[in-house]
């Protein structure tokens, strides 16, 4: 049973990552050019706090970085809103390079896959 439960958490966090790279991808806070930091020591220093913070709560998170900038983004999928909205709704967190938060909101793909802010 317990590796049952382990494989669909693998599985549930996959996803959960994959729609934030969707998201990401179509977001026009990033700019074209910026690179994807995958591992958590390679972050920048100022905001590893809010990185840590995430990982702590079972969030999924996705950092960029282009020049002397970074984005870090923290997600999870709202099981109940997606269950209730028949489509995954992600609940981001945005932080700049100085480890401070910028937006967070719900976010929503329409019918052609575009994300829209939840209201």
């Amino acid at each position: 049973m317990e590796m049952v439960r382990l494989r669909w958490k693998s599985q549930y966090s996959s996803k959960v990552e994959e729609l934030l790279e969707s998201y990401i991808s179509q977001s026009e806070v990033v700019p074209r050019g910026a690179y994807r930091i995958r591992e958590p020591d390679s972050v920048p220093r100022e905001v590893r706090k809010p990185l840590i913070q995430a990982a702590k709560e079972g969030q999924t998170w996705s950092c960029r970085a282009h020049g002397l900038h970074t984005w870090l983004f923290t997600c999870n999928m709202s099981r109940p809103l997606s269950r209730e909205r028949g489509a995954p709704v992600l609940q981001v967190s945005l932080y700049g390079d100085d480890g401070g938060l910028r937006d967070c909101g719900t976010w929503i793909p329409d019918q052609s896959g575009k994300w829209c802010r939840s209201a």
